[in-house]
């Protein structure tokens, strides 16, 4: 394989000194362009970098190796071309620069050069791809020993590899098969260009690279051959991934090397934030030994202690405990049994420690796979992420520069170099958040998943970036059942050809392997925990939280007797916390109680009503209200309050929608919930006594708001509305899998019908490498939000030391409070006073980004009530900005509802 260093474009384009590729920026007076060569030559040295610190070789040609049809002869020579295929796609991207338009219009270079008379103008991406195909169709000739079923496919991959040269300008791929890409006689005209390169083509074998395939019609003929004899659904993943990994490596070392020139860097970047050695040792280590805890679990295992969680029956938490050494003994022991294998599943009980046990499967993991260079952890809210960080900072003794979260509302992780001291770190912290260049990254499942599957530019950088991981996903049934299957399909291939390790977790979802027909992939998840049904059913767990069904007797409200029934359920509430709190004996006199509904407005009624009659007995010390409006430093004020000693002496009650479930760090005695679906009440029953230290802890299920508003499209709202009867056994004994089993049977008939859309559509679109749909067949959240920026106060003591030092940075004052408006008007001078210097812009808005989020909520833009929210301010930069919120917002209640006619704010 060629070098492609400057010397072999020296060699390829004898001329090559006469081709600039960059300009200097203008202050840079006195410097050189970048020549064309110099540039392709720094583009694949950063390419092979990647490719060498990222272990991609054997990856690379494992998805060559399986791309190749099974029926095909020369397979060993097929490799071959379409390995050297794949980085000539990376070294040729930008020889298109060679058009004199470019080189005059663009690069202000007036050395007289070849000009060829064409179509394209400036155009260099175009130019590129007419130039790598001529040059593999002269290797493509001396091929004689190929047949003609080998040919075809081939030419098919040949013209896939050049579509990220065609594209690598663009925001993003589409539909690889789209002849109108290359079907263009103007093409033709590009022949002289070829007299530039040294080469083997004759005019005879120009003439048939043309006619073979750049005539009209051959396309259609290529595409239809390749898709109805070549290519198979069952096995598309291999060449689609080997083409988005290819569009991964050519846009991201594009990017890097131009960085490299525009920034007159004197070094290449070599920090690509991999796991060291020693990070690897001190994880392994630290798992074992911060945390009395796990050290523990590991002296019971180092002392071959069984595994009996039937020992632990009587309610303590003791034996909770107990029972959570278990579960942590049992998952080391079945990791350590199954270290070749890379799917694994963890199904414990709310509240049986997952987060903690992920970090002992992972530090196992990186006991015995010397592989493995990155770890990501997945989760679906900003939420989660913040408070795992602060868990995995703590049990495995992480720094700062080893782990980062990645969210709207997180500042640039700072992350130290020694060499970085005369340079623009800001820049260098930038280039890390874009391609997450940290051994232990914190993220969404949209941000995750999106990297799987895009067709974006910019998302896409990040594929390589994920090669060689152990991922973690928590909470993953918080999605809709109609994505499950492509999710697994995802997680399977990836985890086969990216060398990945998933260990996916949830405290409901059952074994997600069943959900795909092919017995060889559903096989390869490991189940960490044997029999779940001794932990989910073991009275610690199922009995800790009590379900009372009492008030689902009561007659469903309409829109007309809301009202009422809420004044009758708070009254029920009020009873019912003040019997809790008279009998409290570990905290006399005190009580927590939650209460969620499905809607923000119904929540803020019953705030309403709740205050109005605490104003007349004085029962409750606090009623706080924590909802999708209320802005996070808020939401970190009320969680943070409940956690202090002082706090707990008093009589809380707690109003909420679902942004308390799925792992929110709260203990409440008392719970109040609208019914909605089985995973949403087991969530939030997993808010209450969590340490099963506190008697007689009860969550009322009652039915005010329509589910089916929020759940309709949900396989298990539609389910649960078929087996009532089941529902309080399912919910009281833990059996998921009675529900899930049904789901998932649904799921495969669905995907067994020709006449409805399913994971079927997804394989053909990736089959015919259309990039486009492959993206849009997962969608995880379909509906866009807005986000409504707040301009009020927010006492600087709830802002955090990042943010403070990210305000000193944009330099917005601030005093014992935070101005939303000056952080505004801070913000439109940016907006307003934006350079041509786009990086420095993109820093600066990844800067503002974290302060920010802190005054905004986000809603759905559709109904009469964003209408009547945009009375209230004005749509401006991508926000809503609500300059008159005083009349319909306050920072302890959010969004007045009494305000808007028909709210459906989650």
């Amino acid at each position: 394989m060629p070098q492609y260093d400057c010397r072999f474009f020296e060699d390829l384009i004898p001329n090559c000194s006469c081709y600039f590729a960059h300009l200097p920026n203008e202050n840079q007076v006195g410097r050189k362009p970048e020549l064309l060569s110099e540039h392709s030559a720094l583009v694949m040295l950063y390419a092979r970098r990647m490719e060498v610190i990222n272990n991609l070789e054997g990856i690379i040609e494992r998805l060559i190796a399986d791309a190749i049809p099974h029926g095909m002869v020369n397979k060993a020579l097929l490799a071959e071309a379409i390995k050297k295929l794949f980085w000539q796609a990376i070294a040729f991207h930008d020889l298109g620069k060679l058009n004199h338009g470019f080189q005059f219009n663009r690069m202000k270079n007036h050395v007289d050069i070849l000009r060829v008379k064409h179509s394209f103008e400036n155009q260099h991406s175009v130019i590129s791809v007419y130039l790598f195909l001529a040059l593999f169709f002269q290797d493509f000739l001396a091929m004689e020993e190929l047949t003609e079923e080998e040919q075809i496919f081939l030419t098919n991959v040949a013209l896939y590899l050049s579509y990220p040269i065609f594209k690598h300008h663009s925001a993003r791929i589409d539909k690889a098969q789209n002849e109108t890409n290359w079907d263009n006689e103007d093409l033709f005209a590009l022949k002289p260009f070829l007299t530039l390169f040294k080469h083997h083509l004759n005019d005879s074998d120009i003439e048939k690279y043309h006619n073979f395939f750049l005539a009209n019609a051959n396309f259609n003929f290529l595409f239809d051959r390749f898709n109805r004899n070549i290519c198979t659904t069952e096995n598309a993943f291999p060449l689609y991934a080997l083409i988005k990994l290819n569009y991964s490596l050519l846009t991201a070392s594009d990017y890097l090397a131009t960085a490299h020139y525009m920034n007159d860097w004197v070094e290449m970047v070599t920090d690509f934030g991999l796991l060291t050695e020693d990070i690897q040792k001190n994880i392994i280590a630290n798992a074992k030994i911060l945390k009395s805890y796990n050290k523990e679990v590991y002296d019971a295992i180092g002392n071959n202690e069984p595994v009996n969680p039937d020992n632990y029956i009587t309610q303590s938490n003791d034996n909770l405990n107990a029972l959570r050494r278990c579960i942590a003994m049992e998952v080391v022991g079945n990791v350590r049994k199954n270290t070749g294998k890379r799917l694994f599943y963890i199904e414990a009980p709310t509240g049986g420690g997952k987060t903690n046990v992920s970090m002992l499967a992972l530090a196992e993991l990186l006991k015995t796979d010397q592989s493995i260079q990155k770890i990501f952890y997945v989760f679906p809210f900003t939420t989660l992420i913040t408070q795992t960080y602060l868990s995995l900072v703590d049990t495995l003794g992480l720094m700062e520069s080893e782990i980062a979260e990645i969210h709207s509302k997180a500042p640039i992780q700072k992350r130290t170099r020694e060499r970085d001291i005369n340079e623009d770190s800001d820049y260098k912290n930038y280039l890390d958040a874009l391609f997450m260049n940290y051994p232990v990254t914190l993220l969404s499942h949209i941000r995750f998943f999106d990297v799987l599957k895009t067709n974006a530019k910019e998302t896409n950088y990040l594929l390589h970036r994920f090669t060689n991981s152990v991922v973690i996903i928590d909470e993953i049934q918080s999605y809709s059942p109609k994505i499950w299957d492509k999710i697994v399909y995802f997680i399977v291939n990836y985890a086969r050809y990216f060398n990945m390790r998933f260990i996916i977790m949830s405290a409901t979802l059952p074994k997600i392997g069943d959900i795909i027909d092919r017995k060889e992939l559903a096989s390869d998840f490991v189940y960490l925990i044997a029999d779940k049904n001794k932990y989910f059913q073991n009275p610690n767990f199922c009995n800790r939280v009590q379900f009372d069904y009492s008030l689902l007797e009561w007659d469903k409200p309409d829109k007309n007797n809301i009202s009422n029934y809420l004044e009758n359920l708070n009254i029920v509430v009020f009873e019912k916390s003040r019997d809790y709190a008279e009998t409290n004996g570990k905290y006399p006199d005190s009580v927590f109680t939650i209460i969620e509904f499905i809607f923000k407005k119904t929540a803020s009624d019953y705030y309403s009503i709740s205050k109005a009659t605490n104003e007349k007995i004085n029962f409750f010390d606090e009623i706080l209200l924590l909802s999708g409006t209320i802005l996070e430093p808020r939401r970190r004020q009320i969680i943070n309050k409940l956690k202090l000693g002082e706090t707990r002496k008093k009589k809380i009650l707690l109003v909420t929608t679902q942004v308390v479930e799925a792992g929110v760090d709260i203990d409440m005695d008392l719970g109040f919930k609208d019914k909605s679906i089985v995973d949403s009440e087991e969530q939030l029953a997993g808010r209450i006594n969590r340490n099963v230290n506190k008697p007689a802890c009860k969550l009322y299920i009652f039915d005010c708001n329509t589910e089916k508003t929020l759940y309709g499209g949900d396989d298990r709202y539609s389910l649960m509305k078929n087996i009532k009867d089941e529902y309080y056994e399912i919910l009281e004994q833990k059996d998921f899998d009675r529900l899930y089993r049904i789901v998932i049977q649904k799921i495969k008939e669905k995907n067994h019908s020709e006449f409805i859309e399913n994971i079927d559509d997804l394989f053909i679109s990736m089959a015919t490498l259309n990039f486009e749909e492959v993206d849009k067949s997962l969608k995880i959240i379909i509906q866009q939000n807005v986000s409504v920026f707040v301009p009020l106060e927010i006492d600087i003591l709830l802002v955090g030391d990042k943010n403070i030092d990210t305000l000193n940075e944009l330099e917005i004052s601030y005093t014992d409070v935070l101005n939303g408006s000056e952080v505004w008007q801070r913000y439109s001078e940016m907006i307003n006073g934006q350079n041509e210097d786009f990086v420095k812009s993109k820093i600066l808005m990844k800067k503002f980004q974290s302060i920010l989020s802190m005054f905004t909520f986000s809603i759905f833009p559709n109904g009469s009530d964003y209408e009547l929210l945009k009375t209230y301010g004005e749509e401006k930069y991508g926000f809503l900005y609500l300059e008159s919120f005083r009349e319909i917002y306050s920072f302890e209640s959010g969004i007045n509802t009494d305000k808007l006619s028909n709210s459906n704010f989650i």
